[in-house]
This record gives C-alpha cells, structure tokens and sequence, in this order.
C-alpha cells in the first residue's frame, strides 16, 4: 500500500514539473516584428526606468544622455544603434553583456531586450 502511494506521488510531482517545463525553459519571448515598436511608448519607458536614473546616463553624467527629449537623438548620434545589423548595435550588446551589463543594478528582463532588439531591427524609428 505504500508503495502505491508513493508511486502516485511520484507520478503526480513528475506530472507537474513537466506541465511547468514551458515557464522555465522559454527563453527569449518571441516579439511580432510586424507590428511597430514605439520608441515613445516602449523604448523610453524602459530608459526612464533603468537608465536615465541619477547617478547614470543623464546629462553630464554618462553619455549618452537617456533622459526623455535627448535620448532618441544621443542613441542615434553617437552611433549607438546599427539598424544594419542590429545584434551589432552598442546599445543591444551592452545590454546582453555577461561582463559589465547594463544596467549594472542588473539585467534587463529578457522581454525588454527583445523590444529593444525589435525596435532596432525595425529600423530605429522615433515614434
């Protein structure tokens, strides 16, 4: 009788890891490059949120300057985007770094990554 408990046991703790296999082995959420991704609306929001913070990329402090108004044309100025080859991009390979990521309080969600990735492969648009 034990036995036969633990088994079913066993069978559910297996059955429910595996139905929970798809959370932990995602790894870059798939981005529909068909639609537009807006600079304005999700781009500078993850800025405003993780880079343009005191004591980073703001003015006289770390180019470029990521603050709202400035940070489109500091991207795009100072060569920190390739919409040519978008994995190149300065900006898409400091935010994949394993060695001095940024930003350095921790990695961007992979979900953020992709949007950044996405929107410079869609041309780097300042929508």
């Amino acid at each position: 009788m034990l036995n036969r408990k633990f088994n079913i046991f066993l069978f559910c703790s297996v059955l429910f890891m595996v139905s929970c296999e798809k959370d932990y082995f995602q790894t870059t959420p798939q981005i529909d490059l068909s639609k537009p991704v807006s600079f304005a609306a999700v781009i500078q929001p993850i800025l405003n949120e993780d880079c343009a913070t005191a004591g980073c990329h703001r003015e006289g402090i770390q180019a470029p300057d990521l603050l709202e108004g400035k940070a489109y044309d500091q991207l795009m100025q100072l060569g920190y985007v390739d919409t040519t080859n978008a994995e190149a991009s300065i900006l898409y390979k400091r935010l994949i770094a394993t060695s001095k990521p940024m930003p350095p309080s921790g990695k961007l969600s992979a979900v953020e990554i992709s949007y950044v990735l996405a929107w410079i492969k869609q041309g780097a648009q300042n929508n």
